[in-house]
């Protein structure tokens, strides 16, 4: 049995490239992924995972470097060793079947994400229309209308 991960996340590492023996691309590094934690000072936990790809998605990941922010899915792996205390060490790694930029490309002249989020802040301030809704006659309200 397999366990199915997507996980969005920032490189700590920069990502290693190698070929196999046989000639496919692999490439693996490390990412941190922020998860709510009620029990965590600031609500929030860091979950360590590696990250290992091959073929096409290798090359894609040996694109990233440290720092970046990536999203991928793939096989969750648990690894266990005897780490150099004697204690057992236990990590968690992903063999990617995706891995997507969150890379995000400003051409010239066009809006980048933060043009995006002035414009979607304005329409969010303009008022709400109280007629053409929809809604006349039908006895009904607009969502959330009572709060």
């Amino acid at each position: 049995m397999t366990a199915q991960i997507s996980a969005y996340g920032r490189l700590v590492a920069d990502v290693q490239s190698r070929t196999t023996n046989n000639g496919n691309p692999m490439a693996f590094t490390r990412m941190a992924v922020t998860l709510p934690c009620q029990k965590a000072e600031n609500g929030e936990a860091t979950f360590w995972l590696a990250v290992t790809a091959f073929g096409r998605q290798a090359q894609a990941l040996a694109k990233h470097q440290k720092g970046d922010l990536v999203s991928v899915a793939g096989n969750m792996q648990v690894n266990q060793w005897t780490g150099n205390d004697g204690g057992t060490q236990t990590g968690y790694q992903v063999i990617a079947d995706s891995v997507i930029s969150a890379r995000t490309a400003r051409p010239s002249g066009k809006k980048g994400q933060q043009g995006q989020a002035i414009d979607a802040l304005r329409r969010a301030q303009e008022p709400i229309p109280t007629t053409g809704t929809g809604y006349e006659g039908w006895g009904q309200t607009q969502p959330y209308d009572n709060f």
